[in-house]
């Protein structure tokens, strides 16, 4: 009788494996679906808030659809808040007469009204998932009558490159405190790089700023004390007239500017308080502010050695000497070799007379490459008669390093384009920046394109791997290296 056989390890594990990949299967199904469900839902809410102030909107008089602070002024808020099902959503209303091209635009309208009706975008904002999503209903609002002028003027603003090529989505803010109901909101740009505003009431006082997410400003400026003649001015509207004006943003530029001090002497020395520079020692000693053989008068090592730590200087430029002060009593001598990181001598090609040692100082260490050499080992071999010791009192590298970073440089960049000038006609510089540069030497700028003047109390500009003034185009990246002295 044959007996029924149980399930092995290895059929449970197979079991429970194409479980598991069954079960994952649906549970990423089921996270998809609730992702598309909640997106839906949050979608459809911001449908329903837009569409929903947009029927409140078309329910107010013709003359009451206008935003605070907006052209047309009105008594709806430019950006309100409302929560649907749980759903926060932030919402922004924008409203524009629109001049019909039906009737001619401009000076070309048939009948000179360039108010013929009213366009209406509501924007419902809402976040998914750490993101900023939105939905957009736009709607025009006609008079309930025929047309009938409002008043003022025409306010075109053209938004433009370096080149002169239209800006799309620039930030165009209008600002205007003498006027009532005042007048402060910011619209975007069309495809043109356009933003044209029927209906704008005369005045001499509207202020204009232009700006985009990575893009330099520009703006108009306020005639004062200081700048009594500004470029460009407050933009004035007159009644039945198109002020028409133009500004000039592009896209940042980043300028890097890195401080040195120029090469100098400098040197590393031991004068053997200690044995805490020396990586190796072979019946030697550190005593009394000497390095020599181990033992003492009458009994020291007939023979010995030692071998420094690696000197490695952080921004070595040249390696120069090596001096040693030393006592030679008599039937007493020593030899000094340099060698590499690794304790390996240099070879005589490198340095001739090096695998012999030397006995005279300094010996000439310019012809050592910093490149294949960026660090070096001093070494030392004793020998004596054993009644006294040779004694090393102290031994100096010397080298020269740099450039060397130079922190916490004051600098001023001033640019060339000008904002206006003094009542004596002196130019005022649109950009000044005066900063430092930072502990490291370093500071990064995000600069609009100009040319920049340079200035650095206190230093002179030893060498430079651009030359000041600085030419700056739209999104470029520029590095400048000063020696400063």
């Amino acid at each position: 009788m044959k007996i029924p056989r149980g399930m092995s390890l290895i059929d449970v594990v197979v079991g429970v494996a194409l479980i598991l990949i069954v079960f994952l299967a649906l549970l990423g199904l089921l996270r998809a679906s609730l992702l598309i469900s909640s997106s839906s839902k949050a979608k459809a809410g911001a449908t329903a808030v837009a569409t929903t102030h947009i029927e409140y909107l078309r329910s107010l008089p013709y003359d009451s659809v206008g935003t605070l602070g907006g052209i047309p002024a009105g008594p709806v808020a430019q950006y309100a808040t409302t929560t649907l099902n749980g759903i926060p959503y932030g919402v922004r209303t924008f409203i524009q007469y629109v001049d019909d091209s039906k009737d001619g635009t401009g000076a070309s309208d048939a009948n000179g009204i360039t108010t013929d009706y009213k366009r209406v975008r509501v924007t419902a904002t809402y976040i998914f998932r750490q993101e900023e999503r939105e939905v957009a209903v736009v709607s025009n609002i006609a008079p309930p009558s025929i047309e009938s002028t409002t008043g003022g003027g025409t306010l075109r603003i053209n938004t433009v490159d370096a080149l002169g090529a239209p800006v799309p989505g620039a930030g165009v803010r209008i600002q205007n405190s003498t006027v009532s109901p005042v007048v402060d909101f910011t619209t975007f740009a069309d495809l043109e790089g356009i933003v044209l505003l029927p209906g704008a009431p005369t005045s001499t006082n509207y202020r204009i700023t232009v700006s985009k997410d990575g893009y330099s400003t520009a703006e108009t400026y306020v005639r004062d004390a200081t700048n009594q003649n500004p470029t460009p001015g407050y933009l004035t509207v007159a009644q039945n007239q198109t002020t028409s004006s133009t500004f000039s943003i592009d896209v940042l530029a980043q300028l890097v500017m890195k401080t040195f001090s120029p090469i100098r002497a400098s040197s590393t020395i031991d004068t053997f308080t200690d044995a805490s520079l020396m990586q190796e020692m072979l019946s030697t000693q550190v005593s009394g502010g000497n390095l020599m053989l181990s033992g003492a008068p009458l009994s020291y090592a007939l023979s010995g050695s030692a071998r420094s730590v690696s000197f490695a200087p952080s921004y070595l430029s040249a390696w120069t000497s090596l001096a040693v002060s030393a006592s030679t009593p008599a039937g007493t001598s020593f030899l000094v070799s340099i060698a590499d990181s690794t304790g390996t001598l240099l070879s005589d090609a490198v340095l001739p007379g090096n695998t012999s040692g030397f006995s005279t100082f300094p010996i000439d260490l310019s012809a050592v490459s910093t490149t294949t050499y960026p660090a070096l080992q001093v070494r030392a071999q004793f020998s004596s008669d054993g009644i006294s010791t040779p004694a090393i009192a102290s031994w100096t590298i010397a080298f020269d390093e740099g450039p060397v970073p130079l922190p916490n440089v004051p600098f001023t960049l001033t640019g060339a384009k000008k904002k206006g000038t003094t009542g004596a006609g002196v130019p005022i510089p649109k950009t000044i920046v005066s900063t430092t540069t930072s502990a490291l030497g370093v500071r990064a700028l995000s600069l609009e394109w100009d040319v920049y003047e340079l200035s650095i109390p206190g230093y002179t500009i030893v060498t430079a791997s651009s030359t000041p003034p600085y030419t700056i185009a739209p999104g470029t990246a520029t590095e400048a290296t000063l020696i400063l002295q």
